[in-house]
């Protein structure tokens, strides 16, 4: 027997003192419900537990910050809706303001409202808040093309099928069904050609034909009509068509005099003041009528312009003369004859009854002295003095009041800005280009027609065109839907400022068929931009139920990892509470153990 070293009691001790060890732990596990309540309990599960906690935590926040964000395009969607019943507001409007049986008067009191919605439009778009943020910051410019637009619609609701009806009407021709290309171009800046039609010709009629517009003489502040200074865009798209239907009709187009055909297209479209301009030009009076009969006859026989006065007012005038003699019959007549083939002296000779054989014929009638008691050189100028009224209220186009006569209307434009409803002309099928250089005239003409080698360029039929949206503009939004970094959904809250829109400059007294245009584009703007926001919001919520599910399912993984198992736990306190309890009692026995070395020294 040892007294020294007591070896049971050391056991004891160590056996205490893990059994106190363990309980500690177990109270700790229990008191705070966590199994891992440092690193030393699980070094692995604390890394992972910390992990996913940063993953439960960092999506409640973006939960809320989804929800925050659903708010905030709520509010803009509710904002674009009351711009979409201004706009709705603004269309009606414009309809009853299209309507003939209004006064300027009345059309004036239409625009005052319409002016009043334009302002609340900019108004809310500008004042719109979410949380002291705005929603819609302005934008420069516009988000469609409003040019474009005017120009392609002006032709596709009324210029076209009035243009051909005029036509019609007046020479008995029409577009055979050939197909016509719009094509907008920057051809040579303001004041030069404002339109042209090519074509190309094999020893026949015209094929191929492209009507090119320049962008330089009708632009947004000119727009729907045309030049405030005179050059009325309809009128010009008429004197074009005259162009496009002839040519598809003359079977012998390419040789046609250039007099021939401008004075045609001048004559349909009405050109006094192109005439009066030019003699004032020449000199005035006598002097300027004579000088531009010289330039008329330079003229004679020649498929190109020689001068520009010859070719329009000189053509215009013979024109004019030729319907005199033989009337709106005989006109058809004259480009009848041509339709089937025949050249053009033997179509004047043909619709004149033999009058005039021939082209030269006709010159010499007009050149020569008129009837007493006329004292004009010529009977080139004496039709001018007694036929022709440069400063009365109508234009001298056929089938007005100068050339026809009394019983037909006094007109300043030929054209009424008149449909019924007939996309472009009946007899055209017309398509718009789209997509090409505007600043390049050549990269789509009618040498080819060829947009296979481009894939730039698109045809479009103009039943089916759309002016292109350039984006909705406005504010860009980037909302935080994940815990993780950089985890965001973006979306624009668009802009509608009246400019953006393309509705600042709508005019419902004059042209209001052109501002129900500008409502629809409009409409489809915000539309879209409707659109939009209703898929982010719809998506938001999906994120939302999705960062849900996430949480519930990371938290469970979490509390599995760290949570205590009270059930186990409460069983491993019992026992060790035992053990302790074991350890103490014996313990305290073997430090008395060493007692009993006394009874062997008595």
């Amino acid at each position: 027997m040892r007294i020294t070293t007591n070896i049971s009691s050391l056991f004891l001790q160590r056996q205490l003192t893990g059994s106190s060890n363990q309980l500690e732990k177990s109270l700790q596990k229990i008191s705070s419900g966590l199994r891992i309540n440092s690193a030393a309990d699980d070094a692995a599960g604390l890394q992972i537990s910390n992990r996913l906690t940063s993953q439960v935590n960092g999506t409640f926040v973006a939960m809320k910050n989804a929800n925050d964000g659903i708010s905030m395009a709520q509010t803009a969607d509710g904002a674009m809706a009351e711009v979409t019943n201004a706009l709705n507001r603004i269309r009606d409007l414009s309809l009853q303001s299209a309507n003939g049986t209004l006064s300027n008067d009345d059309r004036k009191a239409i625009q005052q409202e319409v002016s009043q919605l334009q302002t609340e439009i900019d108004r809310v778009n500008d004042t719109t808040t979410f949380g002291g943020k705005k929603l819609f910051g302005p934008t420069g410019g516009r988000l469609l093309d409003i040019v474009e637009r005017d120009l392609v619609k002006g032709m596709t609701s009324t210029w076209l099928f009035e243009s051909e009806s005029i036509i019609m009407d007046q020479l008995g021709l029409d577009g055979l069904d050939r197909t016509l290309k719009i094509d907008l171009e920057h051809v040579d800046g303001a004041g030069g050609t404002a339109a042209f039609v090519s074509a190309a010709t094999a020893g026949g009629a015209a094929f191929n034909q492209v009507m090119v517009i320049d962008l330089d003489d009708f632009n947004a502040s000119n727009l729907p009509n045309g030049d405030p200074a005179g050059l009325e865009l309809d009128e010009v798209i008429l004197h074009e068509m005259v162009h496009a239907i002839q040519g598809a009709n003359f079977e012998d187009w390419a040789n046609i005099p250039a007099w021939f055909k401008e004075g045609s297209a001048e004559a349909i479209r009405g050109a006094d003041s192109r005439v009066a301009n030019d003699i004032a030009a020449g000199g005035g009076g006598t002097v300027g009528i004579a000088a531009l009969w010289v330039s008329a006859q330079a003229e004679a026989g020649s498929a190109a312009v020689v001068s520009t006065a010859g070719a329009y007012s000189g053509g215009y005038i013979i024109q004019r003369y030729i319907h005199s003699q033989i009337g709106q019959a005989g006109m058809k007549d004259l480009n009848a004859e041509l339709a089937t083939g025949a050249t053009l002296d033997a179509a004047l000779n043909t619709a004149s009854n033999g009058t005039w054989a021939n082209e030269a014929g006709l010159f010499t009638a007009l050149g020569a002295a008129p009837a007493a008691p006329s004292t004009a050189a010529t009977v080139f100028e004496d039709f001018i003095n007694t036929n022709m009224d440069l400063t009365n209220l109508d234009n001298g186009a056929f089938g007005g009041f100068d050339a026809n006569g009394s019983q037909a209307p006094r007109r300043e434009n030929t054209m009424q800005g008149l449909g019924d409803g007939t996309i472009g002309a009946k007899s055209f099928l017309e398509t718009f280009i789209s997509g090409d250089d505007d600043n390049n005239a050549t990269d789509f003409d009618s040498s080819s027609w060829d947009v296979s080698g481009n894939p730039n360029i698109d045809e479009t039929r103009l039943e089916n065109y759309q002016v292109e949206i350039n984006g909705g503009g406005g504010r860009n939004v980037s909302i935080q839907v994940g815990a993780g970094s950089f985890e965001t959904i973006d979306f624009s809250v668009g802009t509608f400022s009246t400019q953006n829109l393309g509705l600042d400059y709508i005019d419902v007294v004059n042209f209001p068929q052109f501002a129900v245009f500008a409502a629809d584009d409009a409409l489809r703007i915000i539309d879209s931009s409707r659109a939009q926001l209703g898929a982010v919001i719809n998506r938001l919520g999906n994120t939302v139920n999705n960062q849900a599910n996430i949480n519930e399912n990371t938290t469970a993984s979490r509390g599995r990892i760290r949570d205590t198992d009270y059930a186990t736990e409460m069983t491993e306190l019992t026992k060790v509470q035992i053990k302790q309890q074991a350890a103490t009692s014996l313990l305290a026995q073997a430090n008395q153990m060493p007692q009993l070395a006394l009874s062997l020294l008595q």
